[in-house]
């Protein structure tokens, strides 16, 4: 679909797809029926917009080439940020696209980044195969809260599903996180043959949230159309904002790590990359 000017619709939404980054990730919001470890942090709502300024708002180009593009935006006033940059290259041996997120700051702070490719969905059942290795993963509170070891065996109330073959069937919507990633993240398409490989600094962003959707979003702009599947680096508890991943939480009581620090005597500098494979 092309580009919805309906300025009342979180910029992300508006053109949703592609990849894009989040700072913070996500926002809080209320949740009192969250499973007991989560229930007490999960309270009261964040103000701000879904996944931040750099989510919402239109960047300025400052630098453009045939290979490269420099973007910037400036953060408000309020906000431990200062600014952001982000360069995107092409790489010029091979189908792929480099990142490179810097994150200046105006004072010290604990943050939470993430990253938000989304890949495209096939039109039939399980015909994307997701692959990654992972400590342990986590459902989102929201569904179920539930800890797993496996993809192909995330537990539900009725028993399980697997997340190794998407997508799951038509208006199936599931939020979990991969939590201490040892790896890249895979996923191939067969009846394509072909394949792409999510790769990432890891040190700084050691989770991954799985957001899949069939068609789930029912409000503006898409009523139910969208589909797609976003494979999103993360240093943050799920996408349950700043008060949340920056203070005690399951995931990082666990050993993982939910937020960054930043600070502006240096920025932090988050490198990723997408790279297309034949099978």
């Amino acid at each position: 679909m092309g580009r919805v000017h309906d300025t009342s619709i979180s910029g992300h939404l508006r053109e949703l797809g592609g990849d894009f980054v989040c700072l913070p990730f996500g926002i809080g919001r209320a949740m009192p029926n969250a499973p007991a470890e989560w229930a007490s942090l999960l309270t009261k709502a964040e103000p701000g917009p879904i996944h931040g300024p750099v989510a919402d708002q239109d960047w300025t180009v400052v630098a453009a080439s045939d290979t490269d593009i420099t973007l910037t935006l400036d953060y408000p006033d309020t906000s431990p940020v200062l600014r952001v940059e982000r360069v995107i290259s092409a790489r010029p041996d091979a189908p792929a696209l480099d990142f490179a997120f810097r994150i200046f700051a105006r004072r010290s702070a604990d943050i939470s980044p993430g990253l938000h490719p989304i890949l495209r969905l096939p039109d039939l059942p399980g015909r994307m195969h997701l692959s990654g290795e992972f400590d342990f993963g986590m459902v989102h509170p929201g569904y179920g809260g539930q800890v797993f070891h496996r993809l192909d065996a995330i537990p539900r109330p009725d028993g399980t599903l697997d997340l190794s073959r998407v997508p799951l069937s038509p208006q199936t919507d599931l939020n979990l996180q991969l939590c201490g990633m040892r790896g890249p993240m895979l996923a191939t398409y067969p009846d394509e043959g072909a394949g792409v490989e999510l790769d990432w600094d890891r040190s700084l962003l050691p989770s991954v949230q799985i957001w899949h959707t069939d068609g789930g979003i029912k409000g503006e702009p898409f009523g139910g159309t969208y589909r797609g599947i976003g494979v999103e680096p993360v240093a943050s508890a799920f996408d349950l904002g700043a008060e949340v991943s920056c203070g005690s939480n399951p995931i990082n009581a666990r050993g993982v790590a939910t937020h960054i620090r930043i600070d502006p005597a240096a920025p932090v500098t988050i490198h990723h990359s997408i790279r297309a494979f034949a099978l």
